[in-house]
């Protein structure tokens, strides 16, 4: 969250996926302070999520391009738009639509399994504790509670304490 968590940020990678990628047409699109965006934009150069690139030498000018590491972003932002659409739309009508190039449908974000390719949802997925899941700021109450989920899943976490596994 640290990367993408920071107000601006979302609205700067829809811009960037929708193909907007020079500053000036983000500032103005945006109707945010040249401060605030740039800003933003360094911080997702920095973590390599987008790419500067200069388009002209004089005066120099930069335009921003998403990285393979951005790219990956576009489920979550396709998510928070049909989340948008749903909830946050005046009218119940989508202010912009994905269109599937495949198939030429507009369309909204469907989270899957990978494995079998059923639709997840809250009420069918559950979160245990993964290999790197550690217990410590942040997560001092729900890293034990992953753990024994793991444990309950015939999983063993390797860096968390069950209450099986606490010295007594």
């Amino acid at each position: 969250m640290d990367v993408i968590g920071e107000w601006w940020t979302p609205l700067v990678l829809r811009d960037l996926f929708a193909g907007i990628t020079r500053f000036e047409d983000l500032r103005r699109d945006l109707g945010v302070a040249s401060n605030v965006l740039a800003d933003r934009l360094a911080t997702l150069t920095k973590h390599g999520i987008v790419e500067r690139r200069r388009y002209r030498d004089n005066p120099p000018r930069f335009e921003y391009v998403l990285t393979a590491k951005g790219r990956d972003l576009f489920p979550a932002i396709a998510a928070l738009m049909r989340w948008g659409d749903r909830w946050a739309s005046a009218d119940g009508a989508a202010p912009a639509l994905l269109v599937h190039r495949d198939c030429g449908k507009a369309t909204g974000a469907v989270v899957v399994c990978e494995r079998c390719g059923g639709e997840l949802t809250a009420a069918n997925t559950e979160a245990v504790a993964g290999p790197a899941g550690r217990v410590g700021p942040g997560t001092m109450v729900i890293g034990p509670m992953l753990a024994e989920r793991a444990v309950a899943h015939g999983r063993r976490p390797s860096r968390l304490r069950t209450k099986r596994s606490r010295r007594t």
